[in-house]
């Protein structure tokens, strides 16, 4: 019973520390890019990146895609500007930084992650992309510790 709670407070923990970790990255990356570019309230817009970061799977793109319908206003080259900055951070912080965050801290592959994402949002919808992956570090955990069981 102990170890399980363990591995749960582990798992949870561990996922909301690596997400915090990554919207950390994006919002002060995309601040740094909008400062360059001479966005308009760089600090508002790259707060509301990160914020909206926090969702796993799709909170990056409705971020990027929200600030660049604000930057719209400014100018389409502008938001064109933005729109391509942003999508090149996304993918930086997809494709190189989550996948070492999140082994690091639930160490699951990024397989399973990305599958933990599909079956949390069909079964439970955004509530089940919030707590799909903390879940399958559980599930992982688990079975490392009855392969641990076995082995010994």
């Amino acid at each position: 019973r102990n170890r399980f709670t363990n591995i749960i407070r582990k798992s949870f923990l561990g996922f909301f520390r690596g997400q915090l970790l990554l919207s950390g990255f994006l919002t002060i990356s995309t601040f740094l890019v909008f400062v360059i570019l001479k966005v308009p309230f760089a600090l508002i817009l790259s707060i509301i990146v990160g914020i909206l970061d926090i969702i796993p799977g799709i909170g990056a793109t409705l971020g990027v895609s929200t600030v660049t319908l604000f930057v719209l206003t400014q100018g389409v080259w502008l938001a064109l500007k933005v729109l391509i900055a942003c999508i090149i951070l996304q993918q930086i912080q997809d494709n190189l930084i989550a996948p070492r965050i999140m082994q690091g801290a639930l160490n699951l592959n990024p397989v399973v992650v990305f599958f933990a994402l599909l079956v949390g949002a069909k079964v439970a919808g955004l509530l089940g992309v919030f707590i799909s992956i903390p879940i399958a570090g559980v599930i992982v955990s688990l079975f490392e510790i009855d392969e641990m069981k076995s082995e010994v």
